[in-house]
């Protein structure tokens, strides 16, 4: 129910035309990185050393930065022990939100999900922290989907709902995970409106 449901908010470029100010009161606000110069989230969440000293410079409010312990900064052990690659901030959000008792994660500007170059842009390319080096690959969102994948299978009591633009021709990655579904943004007001 509406206690414990978290809106995640990525910067893939898709929610860029959703009023995030909408959100408010219908549940715990997570977001990533530069989102705060938008937005004040419930919670801020950064891994990256650039983006963190600039929020930590910044005005935003201590207490509502995450920054999370290294170890949690990379993926999960049992998802690959042998290789143990940088994990993102959207995931680290979803991390915190479960940790803080939310069962029902609504995720947007999660674009990783997407298969076309969409997937590979964010809202502040080209700003501070948001150079050429952070700017993610169509294989590196192949990977962030099977790790979502096995996230959510390893958080069987949450469901995940990944925000998706309607677009033509869109295609996504496919889950196995039984409690990760897809719904597009346009119908998220309604979504969350039916149980007001």
């Amino acid at each position: 129910m509406m206690m414990k449901r978290a809106f995640i908010i990525g910067n893939g470029k898709s929610r860029s035309e959703h009023d995030l100010e909408s959100l408010r009161g219908r549940g715990c606000i997570y977001g990533c990185n530069a989102l705060y110069r938008d937005f004040e989230p419930d919670y801020l969440v950064a891994i990256d050393e650039e983006i963190t000293k600039e929020i930590q410079e910044s005005d935003f409010p201590e207490e509502k930065f995450i920054s999370p312990p290294f170890e949690e900064q990379f993926e999960h052990p049992e998802f690959n022990p042998f290789t143990r690659l940088r994990s993102n901030a959207g995931m680290n959000a979803m991390i915190e939100a479960i940790k803080h008792g939310h069962r029902e994660l609504i995720c947007m500007g999660f674009d990783f999900i997407i298969q076309n170059e969409l997937a590979t842009d964010n809202v502040y390319t080209g700003t501070n922290a948001y150079g050429p080096q952070t700017k993610t690959s169509l294989q590196d969102g192949a990977r962030r989907a099977l790790y979502l994948d096995w996230f959510a299978k390893m958080n069987h009591g949450s469901s995940f709902i990944m925000l998706l633009p309607r677009i033509k021709g869109l295609h996504v990655h496919r889950f196995q995970s039984p409690n990760i579904r897809g719904m597009f943004l346009d119908e998220l007001d309604s979504f969350i409106n039916k149980e007001v």
